[in-house]
């Protein structure tokens, strides 16, 4: 090898190193696309929301983190007004990339984190602590139509990003954590250790769908 290198003209092996090294630093430092600069872009915007700040040497958890403890204990539309608003700016956020970026930017840890969380919990939100009569606006349960508006918006970004056959799959995960019956009581009025059934033991998967908010037409808000 030593050999075959002397014998090459300067030029030849000037040229060779340079381009081994622009290999090499390729491999190390990949060039910076068009995704990448709106995924910069996409932080910026949500810092303080959904990315945690800095003030000094502090570490300020983002506000989504509070927003969303409020809105689980408060389950009514005051206490997570806060909440679905961030959620919506998240999703505009995202909406806002090309569609060539959308999966880029949806799969940053934190965008996929709160915006699955997001969807799920507004499902189970409406849902309730048991199944919901059939009918056009028990699914809703206290969900207004802003609400509901968020929602859509939420699944669209969350289809844009990762297409129809994942959001198929998300919706059945989250259709199977949802109760099929209230928590049971005991005959001194106490909550049962008891663990009540999960609706798909009680209800098909067509009952499910027409009773959850995943349903609601979307075309229409």
């Amino acid at each position: 090898m030593d050999k075959f290198l002397a014998s090459l003209p300067k030029p030849v092996l000037v040229v060779g190193a340079i381009l081994i090294g622009v290999i090499v630093f390729m491999l190390i430092e990949p060039p910076h696309t068009v995704c990448d600069t709106q995924e910069e872009a996409l932080r910026e915007n949500l810092k303080g929301q959904l990315f945690s700040t800095q003030q000094k040497k502090n570490t300020i958890p983002p506000s989504i983190v509070r927003e969303k403890e409020a809105c689980q204990l408060g389950n009514s539309g005051g206490s997570c007004y806060e909440y679905f608003s961030t959620l919506k700016n998240i999703g505009d956020a995202v909406s806002r990339g090309s569609a060539q970026c959308a999966g880029q930017l949806y799969k940053v840890n934190e965008v996929a984190t709160a915006l699955n969380d997001g969807l799920e919990l507004m499902a189970r939100l409406a849902w309730g602590v048991k199944p919901p009569e059939a009918g056009t606006y028990e699914r809703f349960g206290w969900l207004t139509e802003a609400e509901i508006a968020t929602f859509c918006r939420l699944k669209n970004t969350y289809i844009r990003a990762n297409g129809e056959e994942a959001w198929t799959a998300f919706r059945q995960r989250v259709s199977a954590k949802l109760p099929g019956e209230e928590i049971p009581l005991t005959p001194e009025g106490t909550v049962s250790t008891v663990e009540p059934r999960k609706a798909t033991a009680v209800l098909t998967e067509s009952d499910i769908w027409n009773r959850s908010l995943f349903s609601v037409r979307c075309d229409v808000f």
